[in-house]
């Protein structure tokens, strides 16, 4: 049977190489028979809201065309989220592409989207949104609430430094717990980060033994308060040495709970101040991957 697709694209993502490739994407989909249909969304949450409308409409397959926060967009849209999803990645930092290695040519990309090839991912959900990379509690999350406050037009990954900056200036060290299902805890930590993948923003490895075939999520807690310890740990990450120490504790779980107010992201975006449980979801995206 003939397959149809949604393209859902952000037309601003990639300085606007979005609204080219998009079609481009499309046109290379009909080349192999796929019936393809593209979409750019106008304003913020515009995907969600278009991916929840495709219930009964009898697409196939989602393409998100922008950065992980337009693919997170589209996730957190689909009725139902085992429904192969896609990515034509042009963002700032591009991780599940870089993760799985997911090509960022469309002709390629309708290549392995024709073929049907797809790969299974667990979903996190942190506070009932859905995630495929990671949520992070605390310094990150304070980066993160920084950059959505100064925005302006799209982001490339030199546009984070003065948010960093201006982070590193304040130091907002706040004061977590991380409890699991078996109801042990780590306390007074800085940063809790629950991670499905070990790619970085683009830039950065965390540390080996985190598998996104795995059914689980990776917390990684943090307790460093100084400056001088975050930047050796940060180094490392940028090395691709990253790895559990006497600051940084790796735990294995399928579900945490962090309490302590803090500024928290989602998959590269913010997500508020809030305390968070962080679950898997009960049905995992199917992801078009080599």
């Amino acid at each position: 049977m003939q397959q149809r697709v949604l393209i859902l694209a952000n037309p601003i993502a990639g300085g606007g190489r979005s609204k080219r490739l998009a079609p481009q994407l499309a046109l290379a989909l009909r080349a192999h028979g796929v019936d393809a249909e593209v979409y750019f969304t106008q304003r913020a949450g515009d995907a969600s809201r278009r991916a929840r409308a495709t219930a009964g409409e009898g697409f196939d397959a989602l393409i998100a065309v922008g950065g992980d926060g337009t693919l997170n967009e589209v996730l957190n849209g689909m009725p139902d989220p085992s429904v192969p999803l896609g990515v034509l990645a042009v963002g700032s930092a591009n991780v599940l592409a870089c993760e799985l290695r997911i090509p960022k040519d469309p002709v390629r990309l309708a290549e392995l989207i024709a073929a049907r090839r797809t790969r299974e991912h667990a979903i996190g959900v942190a506070n009932d949104r859905r995630f495929l990379l990671f949520c992070g509690a605390g310094l990150d999350g304070a980066i993160v609430e920084e950059v959505a406050r100064t925005r302006t037009g799209t982001l490339g990954k030199w546009k984070w430094l003065p948010s960093i900056f201006r982070i590193v200036v304040r130091w907002p060290m706040p004061r977590l717990r991380a409890t699991f299902a078996d109801g042990s805890s780590l306390d007074n930590l800085s940063s809790v980060l629950v991670t499905r993948v070990r790619n970085y923003g683009g830039v950065a490895k965390l540390p080996k033994g985190i598998d996104p075939s795995s059914p689980q999520l990776f917390v990684l807690c943090f307790s460093a308060r100084s400056r001088f310890v975050w930047a050796w740990l940060g180094l490392r990450a940028a090395l691709g040495l990253l790895s559990p120490c006497r600051w940084l504790t790796m735990r294995a779980a399928f579900e945490v709970r962090i309490d302590g107010i803090a500024p928290m992201q989602i998959d590269g975006d913010f997500a508020g101040s809030a305390n968070a449980k962080v679950t898997l979801h009960a049905t995992r995206a199917n992801l078009f991957a080599p």
